[in-house]
């Protein structure tokens, strides 16, 4: 089997680590603002874009930008940004030494420095570049490196590296990037992707930007999105592919993806929005929801470092939750403190992944899919969440947590519904006590693992359950999924060819002797 391994670990100087499983609840601190205007040295040559960059769709699909809001792009380039949002009718400026220089640095709600730090050589006119962009930022700063991979003709200069193009690069991996802007800053960066981060300038907001991520993820608490979804012209012509495909269209797919993107958020919310189109009964709510939401939220808050936010700051249904499940409002926070706390015991954690009611459990491990992920019980919930202020939101199908609690892997099947038995492409696990993280890649292999019983890592409510599990049925009455050594692709498919049988479209098939 052909795999490539690589780890990164955060360094020795990461803050003292709590008993929840070696993630630091931080104090909050103010942000240094005193800076003097940098000079941001950029390659000329770099690349130009058509569409925008992966740190302003990230911002636009996390509600840190909307149309209610003004950004400045500092260190623009060529514009490409600049040019995306303006043409879609948001309120955008920018300024770049190289082509934009006569341009006025101005004060905006969120700033953006998009991939600069990598190219500054001096250390010190780095960090007076970060601090100066978010002294123009009054709601949030979105900053992003390169990360992880250094390309062989690079060769080493100073901190960085120098190109083919003899042009300087710093690569940083994804907790040196996240370290370094929370020392330079003195404030937490919220890792939404690898080597993107939001940094806060407004507590306030702060708050409601968890609260949005906390709050979404039930869709009871935006009947305003689901009705919008369903009026939407391009959502309609979304849902009746989705019809047509009898599955999620892929965003390659459909060619105004983009401009779901734009209206709705991010993948995962536009998907919970079709499933519940389709199926008005697939996100109801329940009042223990609402309570499982609310303690999730709490969590994230102090996990984040922050203190939770005045009552008056959260959703008009979320004030009304809280005060009809608690007698107050502090009575709703000490029970958020104590169920945080819980994550860090084990058998709290197994008993969570026990009592899911769905998901495939394992001797050490709980499998699920990323479908189903609103749906887990809140503490696992809160793991997840831990794993990704690690690491950032990635592309992946399926969620494993291990049964003690002390990992969370990322995992990628990109046939996950079209393949009966998918192969797995990538793993990224995190390692919650230590706070690192590595991934493993199966793209080259030629017997790659694979997936059984699809239907037990969905929910029923999937658009696809019955098919995986008239599939799990036959192929267990056969006698297939008890044989031995069936994990990969290879030894199933030799089980496959003694039994004399095949697949065809989720389909088992017998084969004429």
């Amino acid at each position: 089997m052909s795999t490539v391994y690589r780890d990164r670990r955060i360094a020795p100087t990461e803050p003292p680590v709590v008993a929840t499983h070696g993630l630091a609840i931080l104090a909050s601190m103010l942000p240094n603002t005193e800076c003097s205007e940098p000079l941001i040295r950029r390659d000329r040559t770099a690349m130009q874009r058509h569409r925008c960059s992966r740190p302003v769709a990230m911002a636009l699909a996390e509600g840190v930008i909307d149309k209610t809001t003004r950004v400045f792009d500092y260190g623009c380039g060529r514009g490409d940004d600049l040019r995306y949002l303006k043409a879609r009718k948001f309120k955008a400026a920018g300024w770049d030494p190289n082509h934009l220089p006569k341009a006025r640095k101005t004060g905006a709600d969120v700033v953006n420095l998009g991939y600069v730090l990598n190219v500054i050589e001096d250390a010190r006119e780095r960090m007076e570049t970060l601090r100066a962009a978010y002294a123009l930022a009054s709601k949030a700063l979105v900053v992003s490196v390169r990360v992880d991979k250094v390309p062989d003709t690079f060769s080493e200069y100073a901190d960085g590296y120098l190109t083919a193009k003899n042009t300087f690069q710093k690569i940083y991996s994804q907790a040196e990037f996240r370290q370094y802007v929370e020392s330079v800053l003195e404030r937490p960066v919220h890792v939404v992707s690898l080597g993107i981060g939001f940094v806060f300038v407004d507590a306030e907001e702060e708050a409601r930007y968890l609260a949005n991520r906390a709050f979404t993820r039930r869709l009871e608490y935006r009947t305003d999105l689901i009705e919008e979804f369903g009026k939407n012209t391009i959502a309609k012509r979304y849902v009746r592919l989705a019809n047509k495909l009898g599955r999620i269209p892929h965003a390659e797919e459909f060619p105004k993806y983009a401009k779901l993107v734009e209206a709705f958020g991010s993948r995962q919310r536009i998907e919970r929005l079709l499933l519940r189109t389709i199926n008005p009964k697939a996100f109801e709510g329940s009042r223990e929801q609402r309570r499982e939401d609310i303690l999730t939220y709490f969590a994230m808050i102090w996990l984040q470092g922050l203190k939770p936010p005045k009552i008056s700051v959260l959703p008009g249904s979320v004030q009304r939750d809280i005060r009809g499940i608690w007698s107050n409002y502090k009575q709703a926070k000490d029970e958020a403190k104590s169920f945080l706390f819980s994550i860090g015991d084990p058998e709290r954690v197994k008993a969570a992944c026990r009592g899911a009611g769905m998901g495939k459990l394992l001797p050490t491990d709980f499998y699920i899919h990323r479908s189903a992920e609103d749906e887990l019980p809140p503490l696992l919930r809160v793991l997840v969440f831990a794993a990704r202020k690690i690491i950032g939101n990635v592309g992946y199908d399926l969620l494993k947590i291990a049964l003690d609690g002390r990992a969370i892997s990322f995992l990628s099947y990109p046939a996950f519904d079209e393949d009966p038995h998918p192969a797995l492409s990538e793993s990224l696990r995190v390692y919650l006590p230590r706070a690192s993280y590595a991934i493993r890649e199966y793209g080259a292999s030629t017997n790659p693992p694979i997936l059984h019983r699809k239907d037990t890592l969905v929910s029923p409510n999937y658009h696809r359950y019955d098919v995986f599990r008239d599939l799990s049925v036959a192929e267990e009455e056969a006698g297939l999924l008890s044989a031995h050594d069936i994990g990969r692709r290879e030894d199933w498919l030799r089980v496959l060819r003694e039994k004399r049988y095949a697949i065809e479209d989720h389909m088992l098939v017998e084969l004429d002797t």
